[in-house]
């Protein structure tokens, strides 16, 4: 079976980890190499200062909380997303209010968002679904009218563009995922990124069980998000390679489009101009009902795919937290119905792509 995606390590990553193991980095307050990731990465992004976490889903977690928002505000989200930007958003006892997507970039559907804004909306969560760059101009100008706060779920966006800026670095703070399948990884692992210093101290406080000096002494409920150095190694020696991966990852993507592009069922996302998609996954729709059908074709002839995500205005565990007022995201319903992934493994062989891409004209004949 081809996979969706399988993580690639290499003898420098396993060396980098060995190395923090003995060096006795197993926990997340031993050692130098946390430090000096989160510094790298800062880097490499552009920004003053980045955290880490324990996961992607802690970073968007700490995110919110750093921002200071009173209780029971509004934060609009992408519907396209994976679960955790939701729950980022309840868990701190927020109102998520799902914007639907665009059918074209499968972004949020920025035309659609100023109609839900109103004096509770404080915020916007967007995702670069897929590393597809949100038009962040538009974003700017909604942030600037509204005096809003901008957090960006880039967990699949680790080099993406727009403008030629770094996603990660065109918000108030911003969050990465370093899991298994992402552009780089840490095995689990998050980083949250930001230019503000009361947000980098708020983050940093959460995230280590709101310890202070002190020791012993919490004057704030915190939480145990810390990455361990092992992570941290991990993390440090791939971002070492980000360069090569991204090509990899857009080299992959360019043979699919090549390689599908006259299949009039088979559609790709469109992409903003003077953005830089990376591809962390190569998704396309696939229009006539036939889904379902090519997916279990797929698979029978070992090749997995995976559906792209089930629209936030209807997931069951958030019926109860989002207003009855919040309309249907009817283009987010379409993604979930024709959406999937193709295998983008960094290490696919082009002929194993071509034989995914035969399959499936194959099927389409």
């Amino acid at each position: 079976m081809i996979p969706v995606f399988k993580p690639l390590i290499s003898k420098k990553d396993k060396i980098s980890v060995l190395r923090a193991l003995n060096n006795g980095e197993i926990s997340g307050n031993f050692g130098k190499t946390i430090n000096i990731f989160e510094k790298k990465f800062a880097q490499y992004i552009g920004c003053k200062y980045a955290s880490t976490t324990s996961s992607g889903t802690t970073a968007l977690q700490v995110a919110v909380a750093a921002l200071n928002l009173n209780k029971g505000s509004e934060i609009i989200i992408s519907s396209c997303t994976n679960i955790a930007t939701a729950l980022a958003v309840v868990h701190n006892g927020h109102i998520p209010i799902p914007i639907d997507s665009d059918l074209d970039s499968w972004n949020i559907d920025v035309e659609k968002i100023e109609a839900q804004i109103n004096k509770k909306t404080k915020a916007i969560i967007v995702v670069h679904f897929l590393g597809n760059p949100v038009n962040m101009k538009k974003i700017t100008y909604l942030k600037k009218k509204y005096n809003l706060k901008i957090i960006e779920d880039a967990a699949e966006a680790h080099g993406a563009k727009f403008n030629n800026e770094m996603i990660g670095n065109l918000s108030d703070i911003s969050c990465f995922s370093f899991y298994a399948n992402k552009v780089l990884t840490s095995g689990e692992g998050g980083m949250v990124c930001t230019n503000n210093t009361s947000y980098y101290k708020k983050v940093n406080l959460l995230k280590n069980l709101g310890f202070e000096i002190p020791r012993f002494i919490h004057n704030v409920l915190g939480f145990n998000f810390r990455m361990s150095g092992m992570q941290a190694a991990l993390g440090l020696s791939q971002l070492k390679e980000v360069k090569k991966i991204l090509k990899k990852k857009i080299r992959i993507a360019r043979l699919y489009k090549s390689e599908l592009k006259n299949l009039k069922n088979i559609i790709f996302a469109k992409e903003e101009k003077n953005s830089k998609n990376i591809y962390w996954q190569v998704g396309i729709r696939i229009k006539g009902n036939l889904k379902n059908k090519l997916t279990k074709y797929l698979k029978k002839n070992g090749v997995d795919v995976r559906d792209f995500f089930y629209s936030m205005r209807n997931q069951p565990c958030l019926k109860k937290f989002i207003p009855k007022k919040v309309p249907e995201t009817y283009n987010s319903n379409i993604l979930w119905e024709e959406g999937i992934y193709l295998p983008s493994s960094h290490d696919i062989k082009d002929k194993e792509i071509l034989y995914i891409c035969n399959l499936i004209k194959k099927f389409m004949k």
